[in-house]
């Protein structure tokens, strides 16, 4: 029986050890498909004047580009008043939360990174603003995993109402 369970133990370790070999080999070489790619993305920021659509997974959240049904969309963040000083607000509604760093603050474009309390993974925040529309267009994502029950949208919820409360 303790045969047993030394080969059982023996085997688990090497599939863990084969498993973290595996995450740091994708790390190693940025292969930024893979659902085990904890990296900033290359492809962030505008694209023809607009935000990247929602990832194939589950756990991300966008204002624009797909249609309202999609489980990934949220409604974009809506101002009245100058789009520049509209996007200062945002910014420092979004500096004030916790576990942030601002990556890039411009008058269009916001992009900052969002750590989770517990396990620490970071998540992608970006936004941009629609004069034209009087609406700031929103997306995030996490980085790693497939599912983040909600976190990205309850974060957007969070800033939509700080930034109404302004």
């Amino acid at each position: 029986m303790l045969a047993l369970l030394r080969i059982f133990a023996l085997g688990l370790l090497i599939v863990l050890a084969a498993f973290l070999l595996w995450v740091v080999i994708v790390n190693f070489i940025k292969r930024e498909s893979s659902m085990w790619f904890g990296g900033r993305p290359s492809n962030l920021g505008l694209n023809d004047g607009k935000l990247r659509g929602p990832k194939k997974t589950p756990n991300s959240v966008v204002s624009e580009g797909i249609e309202t049904s999609h489980p990934a969309y949220i409604a974009p963040i809506a101002f009245t008043g100058d789009a520049v000083a509209a996007m200062k607000t945002l910014a420092s509604v979004v500096e004030t939360m916790r576990d942030v760093v601002v990556i890039q603050n411009e008058d269009d474009y916001l992009y900052a990174e969002f750590r989770t309390p517990k396990m620490r993974y970071v998540d992608d925040f970006e936004a941009r603003v629609d004069a034209a529309a009087s609406v700031i267009h929103v997306r995030s994502a996490s980085r790693v995993g497939k599912r983040d029950f909600d976190v990205n949208r309850g974060r957007v919820e969070a800033i939509r109402a700080k930034f109404s409360a302004n």
